[in-house]
C-alpha cells in the first residue's frame, strides 16, 4: 500500500508498505494511512482480489455525485470495456476509519455484485480490481477516460445515444480476450519512469 505523507512524486518502489490484511506492517518504513487500509485490507480480504486500486479520479468521482452513481456502459467504445463488470455502492457513510466502513465496501462487491471488479462509491470514488497490476492499472486508466467523455457528452445537454447492451457486452468480451494490451501499456508507462533514486 502506499505510505502516508508522501506526494505521489516522491514515492519510489522501497517506499510501498507490506502488509498483511489485517493491516500489520510486514515490511516497509512508513505509516499506512488508515482509510487507505481498511478499504484495501477488506477488499483483499473479502473478494480475493489480488489487486485493489481506489482513488477519487476526477470524471469517474463526478459520476458518484449523480442520481445514476456510475458510467454508463453503453455509450462510448472505452465504456464498453466495463459492460456487466460494475457495481455501485449507493451508500455513504463518511471516512472508513474502521473494520466495519471497509467490509461494508467490501461487501457491495459481493453478493449479487459477485465477479464485478469495479465499484463506483457514492459521493466518493471507484475500486478497481483485478488480477495483475498492469490489467487494474489499465483498466482505472480507461475508465477515467470512459467518464470523462460521458460527463463531457453530459454536459452538452444535448440526448445521450447508447448502444444496444448485446452489442455492448460483445466489445466487452473483446476487449477482455486480448488483455496483451493492457501489459503492453503498463510496461511503456514504465519505461517512462525515470531511474530509481539512489
Amino acid at each position: 500500500i502506499n505510505p502516508r505523507g508522501l506526494h505521489w512524486s516522491e514515492v519510489g518502489p522501497d517506499d510501498i508498505v507490506l502488509i498483511d490484511v489485517h493491516g500489520n506492517v510486514l515490511a516497509g518504513r512508513h505509516r499506512v494511512e488508515p482509510t487507505a487500509l481498511f478499504i484495501h485490507g477488506a477488499v483483499h480480504r473479502l473478494t480475493g482480489r489480488a489487486v485493489v486500486l481506489h482513488c477519487h479520479m476526477p470524471y469517474a468521482t463526478a459520476l458518484t455525485l449523480t442520481q445514476d452513481g456510475a458510467l454508463d456502459p453503453t455509450l462510448s467504445q472505452n465504456a464498453m470495456r466495463f459492460m456487466n463488470r460494475l457495481a455501485v455502492d449507493r451508500v455513504y457513510n463518511g471516512l472508513a476509519l474502521d473494520d466495519a466502513e471497509g467490509e461494508r465496501i467490501a461487501g457491495a462487491m459481493a453478493g449479487e455484485n459477485a465477479g464485478k471488479d469495479i465499484i463506483f462509491l457514492a459521493n466518493h470514488g471507484v475500486i478497481v480490481a483485478g488480477l495483475s497490476v498492469a490489467w487494474a492499472y489499465d483498466d482505472l486508466y480507461y475508465l477515467e477516460r470512459a467518464c470523462l467523455h460521458q460527463v463531457l457528452a453530459q454536459s452538452t445537454g444535448r440526448p445521450l445515444v447508447p448502444v444496444d447492451a448485446k452489442l455492448a457486452a460483445h466489445v466487452a468480451a473483446q476487449i477482455q480476450g486480448e488483455r496483451e494490451q493492457s501489459d503492453l501499456f503498463f510496461e511503456a508507462l514504465r519505461r517512462l519512469l525515470p531511474p530509481p533514486r539512489r
